[in-house]
């Protein structure tokens, strides 16, 4: 049987799994169809792109027996619904492989900075003892400014960033800015900066975030602590995974407040770091961005597959296209 969600997130879809179960919750909701006349296996697929209307009105949308009862179904002969529902969980097959893939791979990337940035491993060649160093030694302290959300524009002739964006849409490297702006005073960028965001209204872990940008003169909102490297004694882009990974618990001391929880730059230049040699810094920041790179590539395919699947539904399910043969 197809069990549907049929309260606040309506239109879930799952195929019950045959195991022992009792269902109290009423707001589940599943269909007992004839499969002489449509497969269960079709049937899931065609009730995954109805769109649901909302009830009017209500706090909590509700799905109900008679809005069931009320879809209009395309249903082929039971041969091409078994072609079709083939097809269709081929490509799913095909998503599952993808995401375990790029759930191992973000998972190899994580192993390699949990031994890599604190020195458990070290790599062929490197021996050197690391050398603590105040941040304050590392970076000068920066800060951008004045910017605000609602002074982005689609077509805006200047590159910005918002220090909410640094949770939600960058991660260690900043290669692409995505918002623009026409307002002139903020604070501008230097290729090599580390962006950290400065307060939050979730928890503080959610400030031991840092960005490194790879371009000149991008406009950098308020709230957002701006660490420039002094010398080439430090690669930027490393500190930035060492910052957003293995400092945390470092970091975490520093957060205050309760409602609102900032973290000063005041503070951050007054923390210990222990850093490899410059050479090793170059060699980890290399493998790490190596394996960046490779998990963009299998998001991506990720992304094309699902985006084949919903164009592939949305042909077979309504009729548009027939497969061969049918």
């Amino acid at each position: 049987d197809i069990l549907i969600s049929a309260a606040g997130t309506i239109g879930r879809l799952v195929v019950y799994d045959g195991a022992p179960a009792y269902f109290q919750d009423s707001n589940i909701v599943w269909i007992e169809n004839n499969e002489e006349l449509i497969s269960n296996k079709l049937l899931f697929y065609v009730y995954s792109i109805v769109k649901w209307q909302k009830t009017e009105g209500g706090i909590i949308s509700r799905l109900y027996n008679s809005d069931l009862k009320n879809v209009k179904l395309p249903i082929p002969p039971l041969p091409e619904q078994e072609a079709i529902a083939d097809c269709l969980i081929t490509w799913n097959t095909a998503k599952e492989k993808q995401k375990a893939l790029l759930k191992a791979k973000k998972l190899q990337k994580k192993g390699l900075m949990q031994n890599l940035l604190t020195g458990k491993i070290r790599l062929a060649g490197f021996t050197e003892d690391w050398k603590e160093s105040k941040m304050g030694d590392l970076f000068d302290l920066k800060k951008g400014r004045n910017l605000s959300k609602s002074e982005l524009l689609e077509n805006g002739k200047n590159k910005c960033i918002l220090y909410g964006e640094l949770y939600t849409t960058y991660s260690e490297i900043i290669e692409n800015v995505v918002s623009r702006t026409n307002d002139k005073n903020g604070f501008l960028s230097k290729t090599g900066d580390l962006l950290i965001p400065s307060s939050t209204t979730t928890a503080g872990w959610d400030l031991i975030t840092s960005s490194c940008i790879q371009e000149d003169n991008v406009y950098l909102g308020g709230d957002i602590i701006v660490l420039r490297p002094k010398n080439k004694k430090v690669n930027p882009i490393y500190f930035s995974y060492l910052f957003s990974n293995a400092m945390q618990r470092k970091i975490i001391g520093y957060t205050q407040g309760v409602t609102i929880i900032h973290l000063y730059g005041s503070d951050l230049i007054k923390v210990m770091v222990g850093l490899p040699s410059i050479d090793e810094q170059n060699a980890v920041a290399e493998i790490l961005q190596i394996a960046d790179k490779e998990i963009d590539l299998l998001e991506e395919k990720l992304k094309n597959l699902e985006l084949q699947k919903k164009g592939l539904m949305q042909v077979l399910l309504t009729g548009k296209k027939r497969l061969v043969g049918n």
